[in-house]
């Protein structure tokens, strides 16, 4: 149900983006939002909080953010305020941002290494992998001390597995399969 709230609202506030030209505004702002609730902890529990009024929840948002953001994000907020979704707002940051990406022709890839990266060696995943998908790649990095070695590829919902634990997992079942 929460996945359904959060296509529904990203994709009305994608197609108001579209429509006045602002979808990187609106993404900006929306991960703003987001950051602020994920940094003050204490300000996202009020916003959830059941004890507190709808009226009285808007009118703090409106403090927070309202000369800093747009009507539209602003309007949002204070939508799923008075729907009681303002735990969905992870979600429907993270929704409209697919859908940002996905209209650009962007593909977010995650490298997990045992060690970073050297700018050389992320240039080159991400134009092999721009060759291979014929998109535009966001790469991005992310260390895993429990990786043996090489790199394990998130690309989307696919998973390319260039690890030496999985080589040596590939290679034993080959192995069982030669014995068997």
């Amino acid at each position: 149900m929460a996945e359904l709230v959060a296509k529904v609202y990203s994709q009305a506030l994608f197609e108001v983006g579209l429509e006045k030209n602002s979808l990187d505004l609106y993404l900006e702002e929306l991960k703003a939002v987001t950051a602020a609730c994920r940094e003050y902890p204490d300000f996202y529990e009020i916003l959830k909080s059941p004890k507190i009024k709808t009226d009285e929840k808007k009118r703090v948002v409106n403090e927070v953010f309202g000369e800093n953001h747009s009507e539209e994000i602003n309007n949002l907020i204070k939508i799923i305020l008075d729907k009681r979704r303002i735990k969905d707002l992870f979600n429907i940051a993270k929704e409209f941002e697919d859908l940002i990406y996905e209209h650009k022709g962007i593909v977010k890839a995650t490298a997990y290494t045992i060690k970073p990266l050297t700018t050389d060696e992320h240039l080159a995943l991400k134009e092999k992998l721009q060759h291979l998908t014929q998109k535009e790649i966001e790469l991005t990095n992310q260390i895993d001390v429990n990786l043996l070695g090489g790199v394990m590829i998130k690309l989307g919902d696919k998973v390319i597995d260039g690890t030496l634990r999985g080589k040596l997992n590939r290679l034993q079942n080959s192995l069982k399969e030669i014995i068997v």
